[in-house]
């Protein structure tokens, strides 16, 4: 990659990219155009959900206004809703008119409850989603060796540091990054992170960081991730895509790579793209929930699974604090807890053993311990704890809440270096 950082005056790696799709803009479907129409365009319109608890990642004052909204006069939004037993009219990628059921993603035994479109957020609330988060998005031109790519990175701190997709740099000669006004900069490498596939750039300019909520969303309720594809001409902001699918696994492995064996993911029923790679999955207040690491699985092309946001957010201050990430470890092997459901639940992280002299030994804690919530975030998994205490450095405070026979209890435990031996994470591998 080319380690300069500049703006956009002069011709610039990614200047002439086009993908070959020149009618992708697209405004809003109106009411009266779509074969669905969403609860709250009618009188009988219910109450929206209720907020998730305040997100911990850092973040600056937004003090800029996206050059799209949605339903404006030049909007720049793509919406791809996904449910099955809907029938949907949606508007491609090709830009011709597509209607049909499209399938849903099986790629673990966590069970799906299709909640139908009941759950999408209101025309207001995307609009609100899309003007908080897009100054914070940048689109990726990334000139290689076999040509040119795109995707999309998220702006974690301020200072022009944006944390992406390795799959999507790796081997780049140049990257540059098309703000959503359509500014462009050379982004200079950071680090990347091998464990978890993550890599950070940075680039001259100060955008204001994105929030991150900590909190992924729940298996059955209906996520929106946006992705940016760069013009082909410079100046010229780039094309939001909006894409809506119901959640199909969250908080656990999907066995799908080493990746996402290693750590929870969630996985959505929404037919994002390659040229996709990096997208932020968001909640309602246009807050960042995971980051696209791969598209399809097992017998679902159309499943794309996001790293969650605490897992993106950690690995990337670390890289820019100290070029590297040192992970926590507390001393336990741990499988998942299920709640004996029909199918089972997911419910926390069952602990198999503790490491004689370690900080979970020191703290009491004991096997047949379920560890529910590492401070005050709920664990569901193995997975989980893994991927929580992945992110957290030697040295760090960790409040771990766990279940002993019934009754519920909270212990400190101080994260330590792990031994040359020992799983990532203080958990089983």
């Amino acid at each position: 990659m080319d380690g300069e950082d500049q703006g956009s005056s002069g011709r610039e790696p990614g200047e002439d990219w086009d993908d070959g799709d020149g009618d992708r803009l697209r405004g809003w479907i109106p009411p009266d155009d779509r074969l669905w129409r969403h609860p709250s365009e009618s009188a009988s319109a219910g109450p929206g959900a209720p907020p998730r608890p305040t997100e911990p990642g850092r973040a600056e004052s937004r003090d800029r206004t996206a050059p799209w909204l949605v339903g404006g006069a030049t909007a720049c939004v793509i919406v791809v809703l996904v449910a099955a037993g809907l029938v949907v009219s949606t508007t491609n990628r090709s830009g011709s008119a597509d209607s049909g059921t499209p399938k849903m993603a099986s790629l673990t035994d966590v069970p799906t409850t299709e909640p139908g479109m009941g759950l999408m957020p209101p025309e207001t609330t995307i609009e609100a989603m899309v003007a908080a988060a897009s100054p914070s998005i940048v689109a990726l031109v990334v000139s290689g060796p076999d040509g040119e790519r795109s995707g999309t990175g998220v702006v974690a701190e301020s200072g022009g540091i944006i944390v992406t997709s390795t799959a999507l740099v790796a081997g780049a000669r140049s990257v540059t990054a098309v703000e959503s006004d359509g500014v462009r900069w050379l982004a200079a490498p950071v680090g990347s992170d091998p464990t978890t596939g993550l890599s950070v750039l940075r680039i001259a300019d100060d955008l204001p960081a994105a929030l991150f909520d900590f909190n992924p969303p729940d298996t059955g309720a209906v996520a929106v991730a946006m992705a940016l594809a760069p013009s082909g001409h410079v100046g010229t902001p780039p094309t939001a895509g909006l894409y809506a699918g119901s959640v199909v696994a969250s908080g656990v492995a999907l066995d799908l790579d080493r990746i996402t064996s290693d750590f929870a993911s969630t996985a959505v029923a929404a037919p994002l793209s390659s040229g996709d790679i990096g997208c932020p999955l968001l909640d309602d207040r246009g807050h960042v929930t995971g980051l696209l690491e791969r598209i399809g699985g097992t017998g679902n092309p159309d499943a794309s699974v996001f790293l969650p946001a605490e897992l993106v957010w950690s690995v990337a201050d670390q890289l820019v604090s100290s070029g590297t990430v040192d992970p926590g470890w507390i001393g336990v092997t741990a499988a998942d807890a299920e709640a004996p459901t029909v199918p089972p639940k997911p419910v926390g992280a069952v602990v198999e053993s503790v490491a004689s002299g370690s900080p979970a030994a020191a703290a009491g804690v004991e096997a047949g311990d379920v560890l529910s919530a590492v401070d005050g975030y709920r664990i569901r998994s193995d997975a989980d704890l893994k991927t929580w205490l992945y992110s957290q450095p030697p040295g760090t405070d960790l409040t771990v809440t766990f279940d002993r026979n019934g009754s519920p209890m909270s212990e400190t435990i101080q994260a330590a270096e792990p031994p040359p031996d020992a799983p990532k994470g203080g958990s089983s591998p």
